[in-house]
Order: structure tokens, then C-alpha cells, then sequence
């Protein structure tokens, strides 16, 4: 399996979706405890997607060139 910069989409989708299934379990369980454990792997993948507009913002202008 390679690694393809067509793919980042799929990535960036990926990250997203699990972002908001984790906010969706955050809100509907009424236990502190479960919402500190995904509010962390929420932080995490928010941390994530930064990282990927990072990125992305180098390779695009590359590109372009």
C-alpha cells in the first residue's frame, strides 16, 4: 500500500466523521467519565486535522508550481 495525495481526502473524511461520532457519544452519555475519555480523543483528532491544513497548505503552492 502506498501513499498517494489522492487519498488525503479520504483521510480528511475519515477524521472528520469519527470527530463527530465521538462528539455525538460525548453528548449522549450522561457520564463525566466517558466524556473525559472522548473529549480527549476529540482534542486529538481536532490536534489531527491541524496538522492535515498544515500540510496541506505546504504540498498545494508545490504543486501549483
Amino acid at each position: 500500500m502506498s501513499f498517494s495525495l489522492e487519498r488525503i481526502p479520504d483521510y480528511i473524511a475519515l477524521a472528520v466523521a469519527l470527530h463527530g461520532v465521538a462528539l455525538l457519544i460525548c453528548n449522549l452519555t450522561p457520564s463525566p467519565k466517558d466524556n473525559e475519555a472522548l473529549g480527549t480523543l476529540s482534542v486529538l483528532a481536532v490536534k489531527l486535522y491541524r496538522a492535515m491544513e498544515i500540510i496541506a497548505g505546504i504540498v498545494t503552492p508545490l504543486a501549483k508550481r
